[in-house]
C-alpha cells in the first residue's frame, strides 16, 4: 500500500499548524491532500475516518476546529507509526515498531487524554488525585501509546507519591514499553532511573540479566546496589556474584551477599555462612524473600541454635532483655511465612521473650491458614499464660464457633453483668491507653485490657449489605494488604453493649478514631430498631465536633431528620464564639445535602440572631445570609 497521500496530509497539517488554522478552508493543498486520502476510505474504518475528518476540517466555519485539528493529526500519528514505515530522504524507510499488540492506540480524543497528560508533566496540587481516578475509572487511557512517554516522565516527579502510583503502573505493561524505558536511560541517573530499573526487572526478569550487568559496570552507587538484587533472577550468575564479592566494598558488597541467597550453589551457602556469622541479627531480613531451601535449612537451623543459647541465658538487665526482645521480633518477621518444620515449636520457646509478636503471628495463621496445630499451640499456651491469648481465643471462636456461642464465651470480657458505672469504665478504656495510670487495682486493669482486646476484633467486622454477610477485615502481615473471611454471623446482642455508651463519652469518638469507622461498619439495616439507635449515636457525634460529608451521608442513609441544635452542636456560642464560627463554616460545606427542614433551621438561625442581640460577639454573617434566604422561599438544598 503506498502511504505517500498520508504522508503528504500530515505535512500539510503541520504547515497550516505554523500559518494558522483559520486559514485551512483556503489552503487548495490541504484540499488536493484530503481528496487523495478519499480513495483509501473503502480499504479501512480508521481512513474513512480520516477522511470525513479532514473534510469536516476544511469546510466547517466554526471558530473552535482546534480539537478537530489536534484530533486528526494525532490519528494520522497513529497510523502511519503502526505502518512501521516512515521518511529517511526521499522515501519512506522501514523502521521496527515497539507497538506489536493489537491495543496500543485507542481512538481517544486529546481531550480525554489533556487531564492526564496534565498531571504527568505539570507542577502544582491535585495531580495524585487525577491520575488515581483515571487509574480506578478510566484505565484504558494508560494504554494509549501516546501516554507511555509520559508516564516515564512522570517517574522523576518531585511528589514522589506520583513516581510511586506511575511505577506500579508501568510495570502492568508488556515489553513494548521497555525500548521507551531504555531511551535515554542513564545509569549514573537519580531515582527515575532506579525505577526504570525497576521497571524492567519486573517486566522481564532473566531476559534482560545484560542489562542488569551493564547498570552495575556503569552505574552510580545506588544503581549497582539495585541492578545486583536483579541479579537473583538467573541462575547462570553465580560466578559473577562471587566476582562482586572479592572487588566491591560497602553496601554494594552486602547486597552481592544477597543475591547468593537467590543461587542454588553449594557455593552460595559457604559463601553466606561467612558473611551472616559476621552480624546475624544485622543481616537476617535477607531471608524474607528467598525461596532456595538451603537458605530456608539455614535459617531454620540458626533459629534452633538461637533458641537453645537463649534458654541457658540469665537476662539480668532491662537492656539485655530489650536487646533479646528485638532479636526474637526479627526472627519472628522473617520465620512466619517460610516452611520450618519446626516454626511453632519455636513461637512456644520464643513467646516469653516477645508475647507481642508471637501473639501477632499466631492471629494472622488463625485467620489465614487455620489447622489444629495452631488451636492445639494457642489451647496450650493459654493454659500456661492464662488470661494472655484472648484475642487468638475470640478469633478461633468467630471462626469456627456459632455466633451465640460465641457470644455466650465472651461477652463477659465485654462488660455483660456489671452495672452501668462498671461499663462506663470499661468504655473509657478504649480511649486511654495507659490502664496503670487510671488504676493500681490488677484485676480492674487485666478487665479494661481485655475489652479493649475484643472489641480491637470486633472493629475489624463490617457488614457487606449487598450480600447480607459479615466479614472479618484482618491485615495480611506480608503485604499489609487485608484477609476477608466471611463468619457465619454475629450475635445481635454485641450492639447492645456497643451502645451502652452515653452522652458523656462523645466527645472522646473523634471521627478519625478507628473505633468510630468500626461501628460505623457494622451497621446492618436487617436488624429492627438498628437504624434508630445509630442514627442518634452518630447525630451526638455530629453535635460533638465539627460535622463532614461523611456523617451527613451516612445519617442520610439512616433516614436521618432530627438535627436539633445542628448549627451550635454543643458549644456555648457565648463563651465561645470563635468555635462557633468554625463550626457554622463546615456546616456550610454539608447544609445543602443534610436533611433538615426549612423550618427547623429557621427556628435555629432566629435562636442565633437573638443571642447576637445580647452578644454581639457572637458571629452572624452566615446565618445571617441564610435566614434571609430561606424566608424568601428558598431551600435549604438550595442554600
Amino acid at each position: 500500500m503506498n502511504f505517500e497521500p498520508l504522508y503528504e496530509l500530515k505535512n500539510r497539517l503541520e504547515n497550516v499548524a505554523v500559518v494558522g488554522i483559520n486559514l485551512v478552508k483556503d489552503d487548495f493543498r490541504l484540499k488536493r491532500a484530503v481528496e487523495q486520502v478519499k480513495e483509501y476510505s473503502t480499504v479501512a474504518k480508521v481512513f474513512k475516518q480520516i477522511y470525513d475528518m479532514g473534510s469536516s476540517l476544511i469546510s466547517t466555519d466554526d471558530e473552535d476546529k482546534c480539537d478537530l485539528f489536534l484530533d486528526l493529526l494525532a490519528l494520522l500519528d497513529a497510523v502511519l507509526c503502526t505502518q512501521a514505515t516512515t521518511y529517511s530522504g526521499e522515501k519512506p524507510q522501514e523502521i521496527k515498531t515497539i507497538a506489536k499488540t493489537k491495543d496500543f492506540y485507542k481512538e481517544l480524543h486529546y481531550s480525554e487524554l489533556s487531564p492526564l497528560l496534565y498531571a504527568l508533566t505539570e507542577t502544582g496540587s491535585g495531580r495524585c488525585e487525577i491520575i488515581e481516578n483515571i487509574i480506578e475509572n478510566n484505565s484504558k487511557l494508560l494504554n494509549d501509546f501516546r501516554v507511555k512517554n509520559y508516564m516515564i516522565h512522570g517517574l522523576s516527579d518531585k511528589y514522589s507519591e506520583i513516581s510511586y502510583i506511575i511505577t506500579e503502573e508501568l510495570k502492568k505493561q508488556g515489553k513494548e514499553v521497555i525500548p521507551l524505558l531504555k531511551d535515554g536511560f542513564d545509569p549514573q541517573g537519580k531515582r527515575d532511573m532506579i525505577s526504570r530499573l525497576e521497571i524492567i526487572a519486573s517486566i522481564c526478569k532473566e531476559e534482560e540479566n545484560d542489562f542488569y550487568k551493564y547498570c552495575i559496570e556503569n552505574g552510580s552507587k545506588e544503581m549497582k546496589e539495585n541492578a545486583i538484587s536483579e541479579l537473583k533472577y538467573s541462575q547462570d550468575n553465580i560466578d559473577y556474584i562471587l566476582d562482586l564479592i572479592k572487588t566491591e566494598k560497602g553496601t554494594v558488597k552486602n547486597r552481592a551477599y544477597v543475591s547468593l541467597l537467590w543461587m542454588n550453589d553449594s557455593r552460595a551457602e559457604k559463601e553466606w555462612d561467612k558473611f551472616f556469622k559476621k552480624k546475624p541479627f544485622d543481616n537476617i531480613y535477607s531471608f524474607q524473600f528467598t525461596n532456595q531451601q538451603w537458605a530456608i535449612d539455614y535459617l531454620n537451623n540458626f533459629i534452633g541454635v538461637y533458641i537453645e543459647e537463649l534458654k541457658n541465658k540469665t537476662l539480668k538487665t532491662a537492656e539485655e532483655r530489650r536487646v533479646v526482645e528485638n532479636e526474637v521480633a526479627k526472627i519472628c518477621s522473617v520465620s512466619f511465612n517460610k516452611e520450618i518444620d519446626k516454626k511453632l515449636d519455636y513461637y512456644r520457646e520464643l513467646y516469653p521473650y516477645n508475647k507481642y509478636e508471637v501473639k501477632r503471628i499466631l492471629s494472622y495463621y488463625i485467620v489465614t491458614q487455620p489447622n489444629k496445630e495452631v488451636t492445639d499451640l494457642i489451647k496450650e499456651l493459654s493454659k500456661k499464660y492464662e488470661g494472655e491469648f484472648l484475642e487468638q481465643e475470640f478469633l478461633i471462636s468467630l471462626l469456627q464457633n456459632k455466633p451465640e456461642t460465641t457470644y455466650k464465651n465472651f461477652s463477659k470480657f465485654a462488660g455483660v453483668g456489671k452495672d452501668e458505672k462498671g461499663i462506663k469504665k470499661l468504655f473509657n478504656s478504649l480511649f486511654n491507653d495507659n490502664d496503670k495510670r487510671v488504676s493500681k487495682n490488677k484485676e480492674e486493669v487485666k478487665a479494661r485490657e481485655d475489652f479493649r482486646t475484643l472489641f480491637n476484633v470486633i472493629f475489624h467486622i463490617y457488614y457487606n449489605e449487598e450480600n447480607k454477610e459479615y466479614i472479618l477485615n484482618w491485615q495480611n502481615i506480608n503485604d499489609y494488604s487485608n484477609t476477608k473471611i466471611k463468619l457465619s454471623g454475629f450475635d445481635k446482642k454485641w450492639y447492645d453493649i456497643i451502645f451502652e455508651l452515653d452522652n458523656d463519652h462523645y466527645e472522646s469518638w473523634n471521627y478519625y478514631s478507628s473505633y468510630n469507622t468500626g461501628i460505623k461498619r457494622l451497621y446492618n439495616p436487617d436488624i429492627k430498631g438498628l437504624k434508630e439507635r445509630y442514627g442518634e449515636f452518630y447525630y451526638n457525634l455530629v453535635l460533638s465536633r465539627i460535622p463532614y460529608n461523611e456523617d451527613i451521608e451516612f445519617l442520610n442513609k439512616l433516614g436521618w431528620t432530627n438535627y436539633k441544635d445542628f448549627l451550635k452542636g454543643k458549644i456555648d456560642i457565648e463563651k465561645n464564639p470563635s468555635a462557633f464560627a468554625n463550626r457554622v463554616r463546615y456546616v456550610g460545606y454539608v447544609l445543602q445535602n443534610t436533611l433538615i427542614s426549612e423550618s427547623d433551621l429557621i427556628e435555629q438561625l432566629e435562636e442565633i440572631m437573638a443571642i447576637n442581640k445580647k452578644n454581639p460577639k457572637v458571629p452572624i454573617n452566615l446565618c445571617d445570609r441564610w435566614l434571609e434566604r430561606l424566608k424568601s422561599g428558598v431551600k435549604v438544598k438550595e442554600l
